[in-house]
């Protein structure tokens, strides 16, 4: 019967998926768009050897914004939440997410704050620099990594129950 259930989804629970899911990819866009700019910026001001780091501090503090409220929409009504719905079991996966999203967002802030020093501790704009991509670098692999486990998890509940 249960089998019966999930082969006549409602038409407004595939519907709700898809916003949920479009709700998270408009997102995505808001938070590449914002480390564009970043890195635009920042380019430009290495290019003129005017480094500005308490401006690139508060710069950063944007970009985590837009990253905790991300993190919280996957967390709370994301990629999950219409699989959740259907199949309650796979809810274990997002407290692993969770705790990455908030040392990542730590470490965001540790760096901001490091920026915005009246003497920022770093050798000079380059080695800042480095850290930023290394940051941007690991939110890829993050998101690559949950991208996966959601594939996965979808992959699962898709198949027929015995």
């Amino acid at each position: 019967m249960k089998y019966q259930y999930k082969m006549k989804r409602p038409e407004e629970s595939v519907k709700k998926s898809h916003e949920h899911l479009q709700y998270l990819l408009d997102e995505h866009e808001q938070i590449l768009s914002h480390i564009k700019d970043l890195n635009q910026w920042w380019a430009e001001l290495d290019e003129h050897g005017m480094p500005k780091y308490g401006e690139m501090g508060t710069r950063m503090e944007g970009l985590r914004d837009l990253l905790s409220k991300h993190f919280n929409d996957e967390e709370q009504e994301g990629y999950f939440k219409p699989l959740m719905d259907e199949e309650p079991g796979f809810c274990i996966m997002v407290p692993d997410f969770q705790k990455q999203h908030k040392e990542f967002l730590t470490r965001l802030d540790d760096f901001s704050n490091r920026l915005k020093q009246p003497e920022p501790p770093f050798h000079n704009w380059n080695e800042a620099l480095l850290e930023l991509q290394r940051l941007l670098a690991e939110l890829r692999i993050n998101e690559n990594r949950e991208i996966e486990r959601v594939r996965e998890a979808f992959e699962e509940s898709s198949l027929p129950n015995d």
